[in-house]
């Protein structure tokens, strides 16, 4: 559904106007997600329905005020609208017909006064909703935001991240529709009222004509959007397979176009068209009889009523400015009716919206605070016992036990698949191991708060992203931190000289996700950011693997310099012979699914090797978990220090 506001006079869905096919940006064309399975308003298990209900409720809470406030100018408006008819019958028949021009004028000048009424109302109706509306999602999508914020990977592991954005943006939508659209039920209330009233008082048979026209206008309007329902989702499910046949083609096109392989992808994209052509036929045939039937019930009932009403006025029983009053207020009706089942339908779209969002709000983090934080002291050494990690059901980091000391740099080498990048993420508590502990200082980093640990140990992944913006604002991320101390952190991880030499310098724009960078430009950015949190401890995914030799032994050497000025630990994860010829020590770390052939290749060793082998084995301790119980071997390879 739109995120444009449906004005009062021009309602999207009247007789007149069926909505048509969701504007661009709100369809999931634009995610490439499909939530096509997601449960309709009727799907809605008794249970999630309170929830999602309850979760209304308190959105709306501190906001009532406003919604009153928007209630009552709404139903202000909706009098002074349905007063004009009024006067304009009370015009004609006591002016016009009368010969009275004294009351003629009289009458317009009440006309203009509710017309009048009608602008202050509106005005206060459409300001207070919009309001309204606006504060509750902008509730609604920082707690979602903050929540899915502070999860970490396990924990998102089930969804995707088109699909929480979709729960940020097109669910909150939907809600904001609701709070916006909920002044509308005065209106409802208002118009049935008076208008029924109306017809009463003028003729009973125009009462009848009206009440015998509204059940088939409820039945046009609830059999039509039904089956455009239907036909929209099917479509919107077409688009998000195009989307990601369009996506696939854009970021994978160019590099397989040398092997032939970007053919498949022109196929798929053309059979997804394909779909999405014959399904927004089938919507729009759908639509044509939606746009065709829906204004020939009224219109017909405004033909019975002239009749009826032509004939009561030839019998005296109705003036001129009555039937006129009747085929106004015959409008309103017809509007109205729709406007009511619009209303229905999207309290039912509002409640699986609040219900997907209290799914993405129920999601438990894997990596939490403690309830009672232990403090971390300050340079402590990182000791890592018995550390395992799985994932899936498959191991990824077999048993192992590591020591680093306060001040040591130490390079984790190992094959692909051995677990190093699974390893540097546990002492900032980006994942928690399975089995095993990770201390700072002789303290459990379970024990200790979040922010106190991450103020002290800093991470820098394998691919570092950067954020829209300029070079300064990704260095500082929102931190108050001066020039010179960007200067600085940039000259250690070697790459002031080259952003100084930017159009704009520090204030050079990089583009969506730093596109504007090269990779090794990348690399050092981040590793700038994350010195300038002056962490003691600082964790490195071989984040030089995009430089060149010259310059990553330029910039180990000056890591080395800060950290020996400032007595920091470094661990870096990497294969490069500079890192690992750099570093103190050296831990090499055997692949899950390797470690028993090892064991087996090096069984003809002579008797010391079986001695070390043991004593390795014995240090890394049981594989818990695992069938082939796999036991990386953590060898010191030279210790430079």
């Amino acid at each position: 559904m739109s995120t444009q506001h449906a004005q009062p006079e021009h309602h999207p869905g009247t007789a007149d106007e069926p909505p048509g096919p969701p504007p661009a940006g709100d369809t999931l064309e634009e995610s490439g997600v499909d939530d096509a399975a997601e449960p309709g308003p009727r799907d809605l298990a008794p249970e999630r329905r309170a929830r999602a209900r309850a979760l209304l409720r308190g959105a709306l809470r501190p906001h009532w005020a406003t919604v009153g406030a928007a209630m009552a100018a709404a139903g202000v408006r909706q009098v002074a609208f349905l007063a004009v008819p009024w006067c304009v019958q009370k015009a004609l028949d006591d002016g016009v017909t009368a010969g009275n021009g004294r009351a003629l004028l009289g009458w317009a000048a009440a006309a203009l006064a509710a017309a009048a009424v009608q602008f202050a109302g509106l005005y206060g109706w459409q300001y207070w909703a919009g309001s309204a509306d606006a504060k509750v999602g902008a509730d609604l999508r920082s707690r979602l935001l903050r929540h899915l914020a502070g999860l970490d990977r396990s924990a998102l592991a089930s969804r995707g991240h088109g699909d929480l954005a979709m729960r940020a943006t097109r669910d909150t939508d939907l809600v904001r529709e609701w709070v916006h659209g909920l002044a509308i039920w005065v209106v409802l209330a208002t118009t049935f009222a008076g208008v029924l009233t109306g017809m009463g008082v003028l003729d009973v048979s125009l009462l009848l004509v009206t009440l015998g026209m509204l059940p088939f206008l409820v039945w046009v309007n609830l059999y039509f959007p039904r089956r455009f329902g239907a036909a929209s989702g099917a479509l919107a499910e077409a688009h998000g397979i195009r989307a990601e046949a369009v996506a696939d083609l854009l970021q994978l096109g160019t590099g397989l176009r040398g092997t032939g392989g970007h053919r498949p992808l022109l196929e798929r994209h053309a059979a997804a068209s394909a779909i999405v052509t014959d399904r927004t036929v089938k919507a729009a045939r759908i639509e044509a009889s939606w746009a065709s039937v829906a204004p020939f019930v009224p219109r017909m009932a405004v033909a019975i009523g002239v009749g009826v009403g032509g004939l009561a006025v030839l019998d005296g029983r109705l003036t001129v400015g009555g039937l006129v009053a009747f085929t106004s207020w015959m409008a309103s009706i017809t509007l109205a009716t729709r406007v009511l089942v619009d209303r229905l339908l999207a309290r039912g779209q509002a409640d699986v919206a609040a219900a997907r969002i209290d799914e993405a709000l129920s999601i438990a983090a894997g990596v939490t605070d403690p309830a009672e934080p232990v403090a971390l002291t300050a340079g402590g050494d990182l000791e890592l016992s018995g550390v395992s990690a799985m994932r899936d059901g498959v191991t990824v980091l077999a048993p192992v036990d590591l020591t680093v000391r306060a001040g040591e740099f130490v390079a984790v080498g190992g094959a692909t698949g051995s677990g190093k990048s699974t390893l540097l993420r546990l002492p900032v508590r980006l994942d928690d191991p399975d089995t095993g502990t990770v201390r700072y200082g002789g303290t459990d980093l379970r024990e200790a708060a979040l922010d106190d640990i991450r103020g002290r140990i800093a991470y820098v992944a394998q691919r570092p992203l950067l954020l829209s913006g300029t070079v300064a604002e990704n260095l500082r991320l929102g931190r108050d931190l001066p020039d010179e101390a960007l200067h600085d952190a940039c000259r250690t991880a070697g790459i002031h000289e080259q952003i100084a030499a930017m159009p704009d310098g520090y204030g050079t724009e990089l583009g969506e996700s730093g596109t504007a960078l090269s990779g090794g430009q990348v690399q050092r950015l981040a590793i700038a950011r994350a010195l300038l949190g002056e962490p003691e401890v600082l964790i490195l995914d071989d984040s030089t693997s995009a430089l060149d030799t010259t310059t990553e032994r330029a910039v180990l050497d000056r890591l080395r310099t800060w950290a020996a000025g400032r007595r920091r630990t470094v661990v870096f994860a990497t294969h490069r012979t500079a890192v690992l010829e750099t570093a103190d020590r050296v831990v090499t770390l055997t692949a899950p699914g390797r470690a028993a052939d090892a064991a087996d290749d090096a069984a003809g060793a002579d008797a010391g090797a079986d001695e070390a082998r043991a004593d390795a084995a014995a240090e890394a301790g049981p594989a818990a978990g695992t069938r082939t119980a796999p036991t990386p071997v953590t060898t010191p390879e030279g210790d430079r220090g």
